[in-house]
């Protein structure tokens, strides 16, 4: 399958307050590659995305994405038939705007000055793009933490224009929806319950008020107005425009689900549209209780954490786990949610037995659940995950319940709040009856 991570996108990891210590958005990638998904980013990603540029800055994991062509999928909106150095530098072009924002480095002026060598040397090798005497090579200290992260794009684009075996790939959308048409689609919606409505109305509002309509398709113009205004619920507008954003982007992309992850105070759009297909874990809160029956046990994801890209490489390419990969891809693709289950179950336990032991206090994480299409091998694809890799029966009765209301019900708040009773856990907390 084919998955859009909405925590990827570099405004969403900035909203959510990442910083490059929090190593579980690593481990989920890792966890990822081993179910045998592919991440499709798209070009804003490729370039602006903190958690994409610690992994280019790695060795370990520019091997492992060598080696391993198939996990990252590049899909941007350059015109069919584009060369590939053109499809994937199409998100430099979008640097040069007037008005655009980076959400990497604390001005926009850094990616400006990349975007235009690159684009006029129509090469992203990051050794003669920073060699002495050149102008990024002068203008950015050798081992300063802006040229390292400039380098890191440099890394990516160099990846996905050069290295051969990449997928790449060109949006089939004739006319991408904007942020603001999902928010209004979103708002049309019978029975959206009232916390996600409030948000949802809100920010078009202010945008009814602030932007005029050719401008409502760039978020950049957006965080612009709210900065220079400080509106009431400023927090509730950004995130919601930041969740339309990237339902709109999946949407661009085509791709098979996405993993999309909350943002305070924000409405969850991308529980509404599309087909959220995916889970994702978080560190537990000091206050919090240990992960529940459904989730990986904390010294599973130790274990996991502990590996090097080139770790999961060897155990991506162990002939078992590829035998047992494919049957559960197999399934997915086939919409068999009793055969996927199954294969998933084969699959972990045949990756568990790969993995190292671990000992000690590892941190603790915790799985969030997404309602998907698929039943359970949807919306209990990762939660059966943590069930296989450790635990038993719960994650299969999470799993069950969320087929259960999809199948019974489309009314996607209903799945949430029903979901998050079963699992007692999860990004999407209850807020209330609807």
């Amino acid at each position: 399958m084919e998955i859009y991570a909405y925590w990827l996108d570099g405004e969403h990891l900035r909203l959510s307050e990442w910083v490059p210590q929090d190593q579980s958005l690593g481990v989920m990638l890792k966890i990822q590659a081993l179910l045998g998904h592919t991440v499709v980013l798209s070009d804003i990603q490729l370039i602006d995305s903190p958690v994409v540029q610690s992994l280019f800055e790695s060795d370990d994991f520019r091997s492992f994405a060598r080696s391993c062509p198939t996990f990252l999928r590049c899909t941007t909106g350059a015109p069919p038939g584009s060369d590939p150095f053109t499809l994937v530098t199409t998100g430099l072009h979008r640097a040069l705007e007037p008005g655009w924002l980076s959400s990497s480095f604390e001005t926009a002026e850094p990616m400006i000055r990349l975007a235009e060598v690159i684009l006029e040397r129509g090469d992203a090798n990051p050794g003669p793009l920073f060699a002495r005497g050149t102008v990024l090579g002068t203008r950015y200290e050798e081992g300063s933490a802006v040229r390292q992260r400039l380098q890191a794009v440099a890394w990516t684009l160099h990846h996905f224009s050069r290295e051969a075996g990449v997928p790449l790939g060109t949006s089939a959308v004739v006319r991408p929806s904007s942020y603001c048409d999902v928010l209004e689609e979103v708002a049309e919606l019978p029975g959206l319950p009232g916390h996600d409505y409030e948000p949802v109305e809100r920010t078009l509002a202010y945008l009814a008020d602030h932007l005029g309509e050719s401008d409502r398709h760039r978020r950049a113009l957006l965080i612009a107005h709210l900065d220079a205004t400080d509106p009431p619920h400023r927090t509730a507008i950004r995130n919601t425009a930041t969740q339309a954003w990237n339902a709109a982007v999946q949407r661009t992309l085509g791709t098979d689900g996405a993993s999309p992850r909350s943002l305070p105070e924000a409405a969850d759009v991308g529980l509404y549209l599309g087909r959220p297909t995916d889970a994702l874990f978080e560190p537990v809160r000091p206050a919090s209780t240990s992960p529940a029956g459904h989730g990986l046990t904390p010294s599973d994801l130790a274990a996991v954490g502990t590996l090097s890209w080139q770790d999961i490489a060897k155990i991506y390419q162990d002939d078992a786990v590829t035998r047992r990969r494919d049957d559960f891809q197999n399934a997915l693709r086939a919409a068999d949610a009793a055969a996927a289950d199954d294969d998933l179950s084969a699959l972990l336990r045949t990756v568990r037995t790969k993995l190292p032991a671990t000992g000690g206090a590892p941190r603790q994480f915790t799985w969030a659940a997404a309602e998907a299409g698929l039943g359970l091998a949807g919306a209990g694809l990762a939660l059966g995950a943590g069930e296989t890799l450790g635990l038993a029966a719960p994650a299969l009765a999470f799993g069950l319940a969320a087929e259960k209301l999809l199948r019974g019900s489309r009314k996607r708040s209903h799945i949430v709040n029903t979901l998050m009773k079963a699992g007692r856990r999860g990004t999407w907390t209850q807020r209330g009856d609807v």
